[in-house]
């Protein structure tokens, strides 16, 4: 088991049964799971996906190998986009493609802008910190500024069109992340090593972001005007636990739980200060979700089958119903 995986399990074993309460899966009140997209390889463990707003084609990461994987709109079987091993990378994790078709890959130190036409790197943003960081997530509010999680330091970093720019006209050389939130005064004590700030989304104004502590459950509003953080007051449900993956939708907040196979449905209020926990079901079909997108008009989610005794082949991202 490589690294990536080893620590992200090792972040939910670092859970102590006196914290917050774990989610249970509703398995009564029918989520569906049906498979969507097939992955190549018996070693893929996908992570991320993400769709290229142009042409709807979904890229998928692998976090065991660093590969990731495309898959062009309408069809169900991907292909290997940019191999294991691209750029020294040995995992992938968080994803996006924006508006200008470039791709968006992190690793843990780093996250690499790729040209999706061609598959050359652009760009290359680098932790102040190699070696103690985990970059997991991503995503890009509506003016293209880039917002990343630091896992193991409880940052999120920020970079500016004008960085990507400038980046980009320098041919792909390396450029220091700079942050655009510290959280290390919210997020609540924890073991070292454990995985905390993980999934990041945007509201569709870009007037704040929403990124979630997977060792509580607890929801962060970032401000990008201010570069104020506030906790979310949440209500409802038995917890946020082990969330991973987030998808925002105007008033509607998606919750992959890798930990229980479970997804939570929550509404947020228009200014992302608060949010009521509608729906809690799960489904052991969903096999260690990670992440979600919203394609064909229904949620897909990455079924990582992370520490799983037994592999069910090939991988695949599933296609969710019933919530």
């Amino acid at each position: 088991m490589r690294f990536a995986i080893g620590l992200a399990l090792a972040g939910l074993l670092a859970l102590s049964p006196a914290g917050p309460a774990v989610a249970v899966p509703d398995t009564a009140r029918g989520l569906t799971v049906t498979d969507a997209i097939t992955l190549p390889g018996t070693k893929v463990y996908p992570e991320g996906v993400a769709l290229d707003p142009r042409t709807g084609d979904a890229y998928i990461t692998s976090f065991a190998t660093g590969a990731v994987y495309r898959a062009p709109q309408g069809q169900t079987q991907a292909q290997v986009f940019l191999p294991a091993g691209t750029d020294g990378r040995d995992t992938a994790m968080g994803t996006d493609v924006d508006e200008q078709g470039r791709l968006w890959v992190n690793d843990r130190d780093a996250v690499t802008l790729y040209d999706t036409a061609t598959g050359a790197r652009l760009a290359r943003f680098v932790t102040p910190t190699p070696g103690q960081s985990v970059l997991n997530d991503l995503d890009l509010t509506p003016d293209g500024t880039a917002y990343i999680t630091d896992s193991l330091r409880q940052l999120v970093y920020r970079v500016t069109p004008w960085q990507i720019a400038e980046a980009v006209s320098a041919g792909g050389a390396d450029r220091t992340l700079s942050t655009g939130f510290d959280l290390n005064s919210l997020v609540a004590p924890h073991a070292e090593g454990t995985i905390t700030l993980n999934g990041i989304e945007s509201d569709h104004t870009g007037g704040f972001l929403i990124t979630v502590d997977m060792a509580t459950g607890d929801l962060f509003r970032l401000d990008p005007a201010t570069g104020g953080a506030a906790k979310v007051a949440v209500k409802g449900g038995t917890g946020l636990a082990t969330a991973d993956g987030l998808l925002l939708e105007k008033d509607q907040l998606w919750v992959a739980h890798f930990g229980t196979d479970m997804i939570s449905r929550l509404t947020l209020s228009h200014d992302g200060r608060a949010a009521v926990v509608e729906k809690q079901l799960g489904n052991p079909a969903l096999q260690h979700p990670t992440t979600m997108v919203r394609k064909d008009g229904a949620i897909h989610v990455v079924r990582s089958q992370f520490g799983s005794a037994t592999l069910d082949l090939p991988f695949n991202i599933g296609r969710i119903s019933g919530i």
